[in-house]
């Protein structure tokens, strides 16, 4: 499981673009309390992102959603968005990206920048 300290993002890699020939990335995401995906869009790839559990805001280009346990977004290609917890506790919600492209590689180098940078931030001044 991959932690994004910065964020309060955890991330578990379900199906990897390897194991689907390319076509899928699916991850399982849990946001601490106040945790967040941070705004961003991806040019080639749809995402999907279905709440598990607890609630999720997101936000679709000028639009701002609230999604409970159940319910799904569909995130086309090319529309900036965001996604935040909406609760006081933990949400888990698994997320879709198609086709995987080098999402997983993407992932895995910003949690671990992001782990290094938590750490620096956490050290005492000198």
């Amino acid at each position: 499981m991959l932690h994004d300290p910065l964020t309060g993002q955890y991330l578990r890699f379900l199906k990897t673009g390897k194991q689907t020939g390319g076509q899928l990335l699916e991850v399982e995401v849990v946001l601490d309390p106040r945790g967040r995906v941070p705004r961003h869009l991806h040019l080639r790839q749809d995402e999907r992102v279905e709440v598990v559990e607890g609630a999720l805001s997101i936000q679709l280009g000028g639009e701002q959603r609230r999604l409970t346990s159940g319910e799904s977004a569909e995130v086309p290609r090319r529309t900036l968005h965001r996604v935040r917890n909406a609760q006081e506790g933990r949400t888990r919600f698994l997320l879709q990206v198609r086709p995987a492209r080098r999402m997983e590689a993407a992932m895995r180098t910003s949690f671990a920048v992001a782990g290094v940078l938590g750490r620096l931030r956490r050290r005492p001044a000198p």
